[in-house]
C-alpha cells in the first residue's frame, strides 16, 4: 500500500505547469497536518489547478484501489476531477458539489493492462462562487480491489 498524504512527502506530487494555478497547502482544522486545497477565490471561472502524483512500480495485469478524502466547501465553487495517465481524456471520477462542508471519501478502481498507469492527476475547476474552497487530502493506493462500504 503507499500512503499518500501530503504531510508525510513520500509520494512524488508535481504541480502542472501548464495550468492556470497551483494547489496549495491548507493547515488541517485539528493542527495535525495539513491537506492540498484550491481556494476559491483563485484564478478565474473555468481556470484549473492540476496536481500529479506520479506511481512507479505498479505491477501489470492487476487492480489496485485509490481511495482519498475530499471537499468541496462554498457555494458554487467549481468540480474537482480525477484522471488516470493511461485512459483517454475522459476523468474516471467527478465531483462537482458538496451537500455540505463535510470531507468525504472517494473511491476509484484501477485496474492495469500491459501498460501501466504511471500517474493519477487531482484537476480542480474554478467555479462561480468566490468563498470556500476544494481539498484532497488522504491519497492511499492499496493492492487488490476496492473494499466495498
Amino acid at each position: 500500500s503507499v500512503d499518500c498524504s501530503f504531510s508525510r512527502g513520500v509520494c512524488d506530487w508535481k504541480q502542472d505547469t501548464d495550468d492556470d494555478f497551483d494547489w496549495n497547502p491548507a493547515d488541517r482544522d485539528r493542527g495535525d497536518g495539513y491537506y492540498m486545497a484550491v481556494p476559491a477565490f483563485v484564478g478565474h471561472r473555468k481556470d484549473m489547478g492540476r496536481l500529479k502524483l506520479l506511481l512507479t512500480d505498479l505491477k501489470p495485469k492487476s487492480s489496485y484501489c485509490l481511495t482519498f478524502s475530499y471537499r468541496l466547501a462554498g457555494e458554487r465553487v467549481g468540480k474537482l476531477r480525477v484522471f488516470l495517465a493511461n485512459k483517454k481524456r475522459a476523468p474516471v471520477w467527478e465531483q462537482n458539489k458538496g451537500e455540505d462542508e463535510r470531507w468525504r471519501t472517494g473511491k476509484i478502481e484501477i485496474f492495469q493492462e500491459s501498460e501501466t498507469t504511471n500517474s493519477v492527476t487531482f484537476e480542480s475547476e474554478r467555479g462561480k462562487g468566490k468563498t470556500g474552497e476544494i481539498g484532497v487530502d488522504n491519497v492511499v493506493l492499496i493492492s487488490g480491489l476496492c473494499p466495498a462500504d
